[in-house]
């Protein structure tokens, strides 16, 4: 229990702060797996739950029969290598990521 405590206080030691905007170039980047954390969406009650999505990477991928736009409501379409399927991820619900082995909080 200690050791996995202290692997992951040390994670956080060497975590970078990025911005929205940052966090949304580096995801964005064609091809390139990276590990995503957010939050599910606010449930009834209001609370916050948070996932993981990993080795995940940016697509064009389908956006089936909706009639707004996903890039205009902060929506982007990954697709994820662990599930094998395209999934939809609020950026703005994204609080943490992970690629090259560095981990990046967003602010």
């Amino acid at each position: 229990m200690k050791n996995n405590f202290f692997k992951h206080l040390a994670e956080f030691a060497k975590a970078t702060e990025i911005t929205r905007d940052e966090m949304r170039d580096m995801v964005l980047t064609w091809n390139e797996p990276f590990r995503i954390y957010s939050y599910k969406v606010p449930s009834n009650n209001g609370g916050r739950s948070p996932r993981i999505y990993r080795d995940m990477y940016s697509v064009s991928g389908p956006s089936g029969n909706v009639n707004y736009d996903y890039e205009a409501k902060g929506y982007m379409i990954f697709y994820d290598l662990d599930r094998e399927g395209y999934r939809t991820i609020d950026l703005n619900s994204v609080y943490k990521i992970k690629k090259f082995g560095i981990t990046y909080i967003v602010k």
